[in-house]
């Protein structure tokens, strides 16, 4: 029996070369008229659909793959006798191959286009889905072909003679989660469209339907606990194998590991440019420094809490040398990353074999989004953005700030925004001496933050204090003026803010008011 491919396609990348291996395996090329020209003009020979089901393209190209003779030769059943007897009785080729990309409507959702979707409607293909769905469905007898990347193992497997089913099902999974995510995407559109009337940036990130279609990318070690699985998942949107980051050496990471990694580079991402180190335990920075070299900053860091930065994940913003990794392999460290190592510093490293270096891309794009799945139902909020200019707040205090006091209040404020919540910050223009994170009421924090700055002999006279969200009462204010903190940054707010600010006056400190408040819950 005569063998067909359709092949219909909007991404011309490898298609000429895979239909010549085709026509050489004795497959008859069917093509719609984009592709048939340049199928043709590369010299292989084409059947236009037009011509193969005498009907010819209508309404602009609306309509020309939506036939019985096409549908019918990709759904009969190979192994159904009286399936394969009609198509034979109505001149209808079995369409073995179904090679088919989809109208860049997602492509266009990043171009000016988005913002009119009576254009946007042009880019819902129709014809394609429907094939593809047609030859995902047949799978077993037909080859569904959405991704140009599966063209040389097919041609493989077809030179081979056999087509297993597991490759079968590759590309069928493949087609549907496709048009899933297609679909999805188009949904997502037009119901923030439907929303405002119009397209707006804000309904597109956050309109009324949300969801994403998601990919495993990688198998972790474990989960939280060694007895739960767990794999790292990238949006479908996203390229596969593109990751900003890459693993240089060591053990496979866990789920800990990815999660402590990713507050990290929040943190190192909003720095800024001096050489910076930063240290990360449980989602906690708990050691910051800057300085006028990447060791000096990582001393600095360390500093800050001597104990706790054991087993640490840690970040830099610049390239690490030997001398860093040198000071980096006197205690134990989970991960490691920058956005360059040099070849002595991976030697030096090299020499710790399960420790993890993972070299970053800090220009990559940060995801919009953050998801925590709940009982009965999925919360979605932007990610919270860089801190506000403390030299734009509101000097609420009679003492004023020095030009020293605003550079480290500002350092202080953006570390702030990265500790879990109740969060308070004491630090200078290049490290942090203490931090007290995660209680259940803010003086618990600020008598946390103090304490342990005395545990580590860390000198908080004359520092500075962000808070991430206001005081409820002054005696959190109180307490760290009372050890010496000199200036307080928090965002305004509580009902007892007058009390605040005159408890500051009354102990000679300072006090500003922001506001954006950055709670992390």
């Amino acid at each position: 029996m005569e063998k067909a491919a359709l092949i219909s396609v909007t991404d011309k990348k490898g298609v000429i070369e895979f239909a010549r291996s085709l026509t050489l395996l004795g497959y008859k090329i069917l093509s719609s008229s984009g592709t048939a020209t340049a199928l043709r003009e590369a010299g292989v020979s084409v059947i236009l659909v037009e011509d193969y089901t005498g009907q010819k393209e209508i309404l602009d190209g609306r309509v020309k793959t939506l036939h019985p003779k096409i549908h019918a030769g990709i759904l009969a059943k190979r192994s159904d006798l009286k399936h394969m007897q009609e198509l034979k009785q109505d001149q209808i080729l079995p369409i073995d191959l179904v090679v088919v990309n989809l109208y860049p409507f997602l492509e266009k959702l990043n171009s000016a286009e988005r913002h009119n979707p009576s254009s946007m409607v042009n880019f819902i293909d129709i014809g394609g889905p429907a094939m593809l769905r047609a030859a995902s469905k047949n799978h077993e007898g037909v080859l569904p072909v959405i991704d140009p990347s599966d063209y040389d193992k097919i041609i493989a497997a077809l030179q081979s003679g056999s087509v297993s089913l597991n490759l079968r099902r590759e590309l069928a999974s493949k087609v549907f989660t496709t048009l899933a995510n297609y679909d999805l995407q188009i949904g997502k559109y037009y119901a923030g469209v439907a929303a405002s009337g119009e397209s707006r940036e804000e309904d597109l990130i956050l309109g009324q339907v949300s969801g994403l279609v998601l990919v495993r990318e990688q198998e972790l070690r474990y989960g939280e606990n060694p007895h739960q699985k767990a794999h790292l998942y990238r949006d479908m949107n996203a390229s596969p194998g593109h990751l900003s980051w890459k693993q240089l050496q060591g053990k496979a990471l866990s789920y800990n590991n990815l999660l402590d990694f990713d507050a990290c580079l929040r943190l190192i991402r909003d720095i800024g440019d001096r050489p910076a180190a930063t240290i990360f335990k449980h989602l906690n920075p708990c050691g910051v420094g800057r300085g006028a070299t990447l060791l000096q900053a990582l001393q600095r860091a360390k500093k800050g809490d001597p104990r706790s930065h054991f087993g640490g994940v840690v970040g830099f913003n610049m390239e690490v040398t030997s001398e860093v990794a040198e000071e980096l392999t006197e205690g134990f460290v989970e991960i490691i990353l920058a956005p360059k190592f040099d070849s002595a510093a991976m030697s030096v490293l090299s020499k710790r074999k399960n420790l993890r270096v993972l070299e970053i891309d800090l220009k990559s794009h940060s995801p919009q989004l953050e998801m925590r799945i709940i009982q009965d139902g999925i919360l979605v909020q932007e990610r919270d953005k860089a801190v506000s200019d403390v030299r734009k707040a509101r000097l609420v205090s009679k003492r004023k700030p020095t030009e020293a006091e605003y550079n480290a209040l500002q350092f202080t404020w953006a570390v702030c925004s990265h500790v879990k919540s109740n969060a308070v910050v004491a630090g200078n223009e290049d490290l942090i001496l203490a931090i007290g994170a995660g209680q259940m009421s803010r003086v618990d924090s600020a008598e946390l933050l103090i304490n342990r700055a005395k545990l580590h002999d860390n000198d908080i006279t004359n520092a500075v204090v962000a808070s991430d969200a206001f005081f409820p009462f002054p005696d959190s204010v109180e307490h760290l003026i009372k050890a010496g903190v000199a200036f307080i940054v928090a965002p305004g707010g509580a009902s007892r803010d007058s009390e605040i600010i005159a408890a500051v006056d009354k102990l000679g400190g300072g006090l500003l008011f922001v506001e954006d408040r950055h709670f992390r819950h």
